[in-house]
Formats: C-alpha cells, sequence, structure tokens
C-alpha cells in the first residue's frame, strides 16, 4: 500500500484498489495463526486485469460505457483466487490509448529509480523519439493490455491478465515479467470480458516461473482446493 501511494501516480498501473486490502490481510494472518490456510495463495495479494468480473470493485474493460459497473457475480477464476486464499488487492488498468485513465508506464523497479534520479518525464506522454518509431505510442511500451505494471513495480505478488493475441506474453516481456498463455479453454472464461469470444485466454503474470506456475495451478483449479 506504501508503494502504491509513493508511485501509483507516475506508473498508472491501477484503475481501483480494494479499501479493504488491509482489513482482509488481518483476517488471513487471523486464519493461520489458528492453522487454517486456505490454499496455496493464502493472504497473497493478487491484482485483476479490470476485465475480470468482482463483486466487490468495478469492472470497466476501460470502456466509459462500464465507468460505474459492479458485476453482481464474480468470475470463476475470481472465486478460485479467493479459495486459494488470495486478496483481490487491486484492478490492473487495461493499457489502451483510448480507455477509461489512460495508459500505463512500463514500470519495472530499477527503470523507475533510474527516471527518478535523472529526473525524467514520465514516460505516459513521452512519444518515441526514434526515427522511424515516432508512430505516437509511448516509449518503453508497457506492450498491451495486460500491462503488468503493477506486478514490475512490487504493487501486489502477481497479477492475472487476458490475452486474445499477445496481451499477456509481449507486455511480461516488456516488463521482465513471466507470462502464460495457457491452451484456451484450461482456464474458465465465464465472468471475463472478451475481445473475441473464441480465442481469449485468462493467463498469470508474475516475477517467476514457479510464481506464475504456482497461480495457473489455481486459476485453472482442475479439482477442489482443501480448506
Amino acid at each position: 500500500m506504501t508503494r502504491i501511494a509513493l508511485y501509483e501516480k507516475r506508473i498508472n498501473a491501477a484503475i481501483a484498489i480494494n479499501p479493504r486490502a488491509l482489513e482482509e490481510a488481518d483476517a488471513r494472518d487471523a486464519d493461520r495463526a489458528q492453522g487454517r490456510v486456505r490454499g496455496p495463495l493464502h493472504g497473497i495479494p493478487i491484482a485483476l486485469k479490470d476485465n475480470i468480473h468482482t463483486v466487490d470493485l468495478p469492472t470497466t474493460g476501460g470502456a466509459l460505457a462500464f465507468a460505474n459497473f459492479t458485476p453482481p457475480y464474480d468470475a470463476t477464476l475470481t472465486t478460485h483466487l479467493r479459495e486459494a486464499g488470495a486478496i483481490i488487492m487491486a484492478k490492473d488498468r487495461a493499457d489502451r490509448a483510448r480507455q477509461l485513465g489512460g495508459r500505463c508506464a512500463d514500470a519495472d523497479a530499477r527503470q523507475l529509480q533510474r527516471r527518478r534520479r535523472l529526473r525524467l518525464q514520465s514516460i505516459r506522454s513521452r512519444a518515441d523519439p526514434r526515427e522511424g518509431s515516432n508512430d505516437g505510442r509511448p516509449v518503453m511500451s508497457t506492450g498491451g493490455s495486460s500491462s503488468g505494471a503493477g506486478t514490475a513495480a512490487n504493487f501486489w505478488a502477481a497479477n492475472v491478465g487476458t490475452d486474445t493475441a499477445g496481451s499477456v506474453v509481449n507486455p511480461a516481456a516488456l516488463t521482465m515479467l513471466v507470462g502464460i498463455r495457457p491452451t484456451t479453454g484450461r482456464i474458465s472464461r465465464h465472468g471475463i470480458i472478451p475481445i473475441t469470444a473464441d480465442q481469449d485466454t485468462a493467463g498469470p503474470m508474475a516475477r517467476t516461473v514457479t510464481d506464475a506456475a504456482i497461480l495457473l495451478g489455481v486459476l485453472e483449479a482442475p479439482r477442489p482446493i482443501r480448506r
């Protein structure tokens, strides 16, 4: 929460922050102290792309028409995360030029610190100055709508993106994360606002292969999670 307060205005990673995150974390700590662990993500803060339904946070898909929409039900993968003990920390901003809140910054923590020392202007407003590359897009783009910016800046442990044609793996590469685009249908798409219903799939984005694999296992939930 401290890192979000310090850096979010420069990174533009989140469109909504869970106001009950600390309260939920305290409850998870109390459960663990009594020997009750929900699953492999017990107490771990996870962010979801803003097209994945959550009953307690808005889901807009970056669309003005859904600016104040809070779904009446969780996406199936959201339910799996909650059952595994995850704290839904925030909704990730879908990184597109014409959307609610605009673009994210490429926010690997080391790059952020380096730009801070050099007193550079936020890259969200700087077009790429290189000859042949100055097409209006920002320099050091996050690379796709599942930006991963908050994960790269350590705002939360990992995030769940969605991929139509590279929206998980491309931004993962550009923000130094591990992204997995699973076979379509391996993770339930119920409760996800689609671009292409027969192609879209959710996928994990994390800082290590191990973290991404653990998150993938929870998202697909092939068997009931022990409580």
